[in-house]
């Protein structure tokens, strides 16, 4: 964390905030460090990029691989060229648009676009060379949107840091931060029905287009590639490292999560968090009937906030669609005992930041975010009442429960509790 970075942030949230800021961003130092090792260790298969090139799909949409330009800087510009025309997948068309903003560059490529899909890229950025080819492995499911996995790379200290291993698709998480962002490829139909890319949001244009994406598809139709096919480039001039210097897109970011629920109805406020383009919706309807929800707490767990469950059931009043919000418990010392439970990339359910500080906001600040969970602690939940039926003794048997009845489940880590 650099010291215009610090000091913003000091002036943003003061000192205490700050020190667990540094603490996080130290451990994301460390981590970094092991990854820079991992990459710069690495080698390309070469017989598996072989066969890859050689495979023939049942379905093999045309990409349209789209780039925004503004005076790019040539070698940066020649490597992002070369790791397009390295693709093992040969079915794209590679489009560039200049002339204009960020959103009339690209709204400029896509109307010459021809193929089935685009897919969105950045004038220094670069990506892998099987990236198109997991990206139609998706397609061929039946999916509309597909993202990927992504991280940074340092030309000035030459070193990659940042990995970003994504969740599934997340709408809490995405009412929160553009945490899909690269490598982003969409439906080029999707696209034209909601109408391309919007200027008035530019700097949050790709959140923007994604919230409006989103909005028409099922979820079996998002896909999540568990792959860092995708690598956002730092050098001098870029603001990929330091996101203070986009305070115009933090606001841009905020319009469009706002754009959106405004179609749902409902009192709300989106809110940035003390970290920079990171929003928090709350919401500020009434709860009409407090007896249409239910909380179950364990022995000895008690809130840290007296309007715990009053702002839980107001979120399960706005979400119909939501059958569960959990809250975070922690022990005396502040480290998390239960933050709910997730199914990685290879189908393994694992606890949520078990153990850790409850006041430092984990990688990409993802702690500190409404998410949703696979499972949750029957220990610190409210449900609604008509699924009362699936409460169980068993966390797993009642989370399955909820979610085969067709509702989300949903960790608020802001709603503390504590096990004395």
């Amino acid at each position: 964390m650099n010291t215009k970075r610090l000091t913003d942030y000091i002036g943003r949230n003061g000192l205490v905030r700050a020190w667990y800021a540094v603490r996080q961003h130290l451990a994301d130092g460390k981590t970094d460090r092991e990854y820079d090792r991992q990459m710069k260790s690495r080698t390309l298969d070469e017989r598996r990029l072989e066969r890859q090139r050689r495979t023939r799909f049942p379905y093999e949409p045309l990409i349209s691989v789209i780039v925004p330009t503004y005076k790019p800087e040539n070698r940066y510009f020649r490597e992002m060229l070369r790791s397009v025309k390295a693709q093992t997948y040969g079915r794209y068309e590679l489009l560039l648009g200049n002339g204009g903003g960020i959103s009339e560059n690209t709204n400029a490529a896509l109307s010459e676009a021809r193929g089935d899909y685009v897919a969105f890229l950045d004038q220094d950025d670069i990506i892998e060379p099987d990236a198109l080819f997991h990206i139609v492995e998706e397609i061929n499911t039946g999916a509309r949107l597909i993202y990927t996995d992504e991280d940074k790379y340092d030309s000035r200290k030459d070193r990659y840091l940042r990995p970003f291993r994504k969740p599934d698709f997340d709408r809490e998480l995405l009412l929160s931060n553009n945490y899909i962002c690269h490598f982003l490829v969409v439906d080029r139909e999707l696209v034209q029905e909601v109408g391309g890319l919007r200027s008035e949001y530019d700097g949050a244009q790709d959140h923007d287009l994604i919230l409006r994406c989103v909005d028409r598809l099922e979820r079996s139709q998002i896909a999540h590639i568990g792959r860092i096919l995708y690598h956002w480039r730092i050098h001098d001039g870029s603001t990929a490292g330091d996101p203070a210097e986009k305070s115009y897109a933090h606001t841009a970011g905020k319009r469009a999560i706002e754009d959106l629920l405004k179609k749902k109805g409902g009192g709300f406020e989106v809110c940035e968090t003390e970290h920079r383009g990171f929003y928090r919706v709350e919401y500020g309807c009434e709860v009409k009937d407090p007896s249409l929800y239910e909380m179950h707490l364990g022995n000895g767990i008690r809130p840290l906030g007296k309007d715990n469950e009053r702002e839980m059931a107001k979120f399960l009043e706005a979400n119909p669609d939501v059958g569960a919000i959990g809250g975070r418990v922690i022990d005396r010392r502040g480290r998390i005992l239960s933050n709910g439970y997730r199914r990685d990339v290879e189908g393994n359910i694992a606890p949520l930041y078990l153990g850790r500080d409850y006041r430092m906001s984990g990688e990409f600040h993802m702690a500190s975010l409404r998410q949703e969970v696979d499972i949750i602690s029957n220990q610190c939940v409210m449900i609604r009442s008509k699924l009362k039926g699936c409460m169980s003794t068993d966390s797993v048997k009642m989370s399955r429960r909820i979610w085969g009845k067709g509702y989300r489940i949903v960790m608020d880590p802001k709603m503390v509790y504590i096990k004395k």
